[in-house]
């Protein structure tokens, strides 16, 4: 008899600890790899992603008293860094799903984030995640290969984009190889390599939609002449340029943002531009 209420006892014990784990966040459910989850919308009809696609995701980051980061996530799904990871999390959504993540909070901000010390203390993280679009891995190779074909017919056509450009503004001057436009000659010295210079920019594509405004006076870029402290094409035309100049360059690609574009400004990889450049001041 004593032995059954020792057994009986024991059992008791067991169902209230289960059941006090199973209610740790009311309303999640755990996962047996680690993480809770709570799901807002299901699509079980709708793919999910595998290891090698590309995944889009709205993503919001946060204790339960602190945010810590809201963003729109575009990453390649890889295999887990540890068990019961974000990534682990993500191959068991579906397209369209929207779910609340709880993670441990030091593994998750250390190792995911790679952001060093938790300063949350043993707080978990909660990560709000809405799966928005998958890209199988197949097509984002093949999507990669047009890319870099779309490249290669940029990179021939420059030059005959230039050409077209200076024939059409009428852009016969050259300085040190550079199509150029001088709007106004200044007074003042010439600009020499190490000396710290003060300009106004204003960036063009060759259709004429300015990319970057900075022609605030009160604001001028300022930079050392020489030390790749900007792009070369101003870099190299600032050093033909004397106090007061205003001049109107073309750029190739390969004197501004080159085979990789600049994703800020939306310039294309091989895309010739063309810049207003005016030397303000040499602070000596």
């Amino acid at each position: 008899m004593k032995n059954k209420l020792l057994t009986l006892s024991a059992l008791s014990i067991l169902i209230c600890l289960t059941a006090v784990s199973c209610h740790k966040y009311s309303g999640f459910k755990h996962d047996s790899s680690g993480y809770y989850y709570h799901y807002f919308s299901c699509n079980e009809k709708n793919g999910q992603p595998q290891t090698g696609d590309f995944v889009v995701v709205n993503m919001g980051i946060h204790t339960k008293d602190t945010v810590i980061s809201p963003m729109t996530q575009n990453n390649m799904l890889i295999d887990e860094l540890y068990k019961g990871d974000i990534y682990c999390a993500l191959r068991d959504m579906h397209l369209g799903d929207s779910a609340t993540f709880i993670f441990d909070g030091p593994q998750f901000y250390e190792e995911f984030l790679g952001m060093g010390e938790y300063p949350y203390g043993k707080s978990p993280i909660f990560v709000d995640l809405k799966l928005l679009k998958i890209m199988p891995k197949q097509d984002l190779e093949k999507a990669e290969e047009r890319y870099q074909e779309q490249k290669k017919l940029i990179r021939h056509i420059e030059d005959s984009l230039i050409l077209d450009y200076v024939a059409e503004y009428r852009i016969d001057t050259k300085t040190s190889g550079l199509y150029c436009t001088w709007n106004k000659k200044g007074d003042g010295p010439k600009a020499e390599k190490n000396q710290t210079v003060q300009v106004l920019l204003r960036g063009r594509r060759l259709d004429n939609s300015v990319f970057d405004n900075s022609t605030d006076p009160e604001h001028p870029i300022s930079f050392e002449v020489g030390k790749d402290q900007i792009s070369r094409g101003v870099d190299a035309m600032v050093q033909n340029m004397c106090v007061g100049d205003q001049v109107t360059v073309v750029f190739p690609s390969s004197l501004a943002f080159g085979d990789k574009g600049n994703e800020v400004f939306q310039i294309p990889p091989y895309t010739p531009v063309v810049y207003d450049i005016e030397l303000l001041k040499i602070i000596k």
